[in-house]
């Protein structure tokens, strides 16, 4: 962890320094995790769930409405059949329903992607909450630990009349 001669006149056994610096880990692991949880509660599921279930409702009313110009559609076709309408009324309207139609499940399919985003934005959190988990709670520093979480720490001289030793450590977040 640290060299003999880093920190002169202070020392610590490696076995007490990783106590120490897993407690400081998991303390900051904690509290950052309380605060994730209460901006992920906030921001994330009020934001990103409110925006998929508008987009979701939407979704669904532009789906029935695509169902109903669909069998619009079959109906004019069915009244030009049978005699009820002109061959012309039939093409205009059966044009302006298809167009309509067109531009919903152009909007319905805008709207999926957007929805694929929504679900990518919750992944990304989920991920990153994991990533922070797998740090909490630890029983033994390893070097990737080490490497990824700390810059480096200083080491202080005990102090007098007790076992204390002051350690300073330096995050790489």
């Amino acid at each position: 962890f640290v060299a003999k001669d880093a920190c002169p006149g202070g020392f610590i056994s490696v076995e007490r320094l990783e106590r120490m610096v897993i407690d400081e880990l998991n303390a900051l692991s904690a509290e950052y995790l309380d605060k994730d949880e209460l901006e992920q509660k906030i921001e994330v599921f009020n934001s990103v769930q409110s925006q998929k279930d508008k987009l979701a409702s939407e979704l669904a009313a532009y789906g029935k409405k695509i169902n109903e110009y669909s069998k619009g559609i079959r109906d004019l076709y069915m009244d030009k059949v049978k005699g009820f309408i002109s061959e012309a009324d039939y093409a205009d309207m059966s044009q302006g329903f298809s167009r309509e139609r067109d531009r919903l499940q152009r909007m319905v399919a805008e709207g999926e992607r957007q929805m694929a985003s929504l679900d990518e934005k919750i992944e990304a959190g989920d991920y990153r909450r994991k990533l922070i988990e797998q740090y909490s709670d630890l029983e033994h520093l390893n070097r990737q630990i080490v490497d990824t979480l700390i810059d480096h720490i200083s080491v202080g001289k005990r102090i007098k009349g007790t076992k204390d030793v002051p350690i300073e450590i330096y995050w790489n977040f």
